[in-house]
């Protein structure tokens, strides 16, 4: 087959009888030209023919109303189910709508908690400490002690390389 064969489910179609007049002339004068194409469709047609020769068999159940029976018997209890009567009723009726309304609003309270959490640890970190209520060390602000941690040769490290640290080596 090349490009100017027709597909397969062209030939198929053809062996179905099932293409419109138009593409079935032109289907039919390019497999009568092209040995290739006129070989497939000998073979859909044979197995056309061969489903054709099948027997009928009859199903020996309706399917689709057996289903349909099922659907309609499994919403009938549904549908018709008693309705509460009395004080109990009427106190569920009053409840069912206030226990709706907190879950609507969860995710803005889980978003305002994190943005509250977030100024308040963030105002932490840029708190300036008084020096005189330290008892150690002395003259040194705790935070930025805090913060030398996070520095890009913590204290305490070596310096991977001689001017990382400073022109000396170490600035500590």
């Amino acid at each position: 087959m090349n490009r100017n064969c027709p597909s397969d489910d062209a030939l198929s179609a053809l062996a179905d009888d099932a293409l419109p007049a138009e593409a079935r002339t032109e289907v039919l004068t390019h497999s009568a030209r092209c040995p290739l194409c006129a070989a497939r469709l000998a073979e859909l047609r044979a197995l056309h023919d061969a489903f054709l020769a099948l027997p009928a068999v009859p199903l020996q159940v309706d399917l689709g109303a057996r289903v349909i029976a099922r659907l309609q018997a499994e919403a009938e209890p549904a549908a018709q189910a008693p309705r509460a009567t009395g004080w109990r009723a009427r106190l569920l009726s009053l409840v069912r709508p206030l226990t709706a309304w907190p879950l609507a609003l969860s995710p803005y309270a889980g978003a305002t908690a994190a943005l509250v959490m977030g100024v308040w640890l963030g105002g932490m970190l840029l708190q300036v400490e008084d020096p005189q209520s330290q008892a150690w060390p002395p003259s040194a602000n705790v935070t930025l002690v805090a913060m030398s941690l996070f520095d890009a040769v913590p204290p305490g490290n070596l310096c991977p390389r001689a001017d990382a640290c400073g022109p000396i080596g170490s600035s500590r």
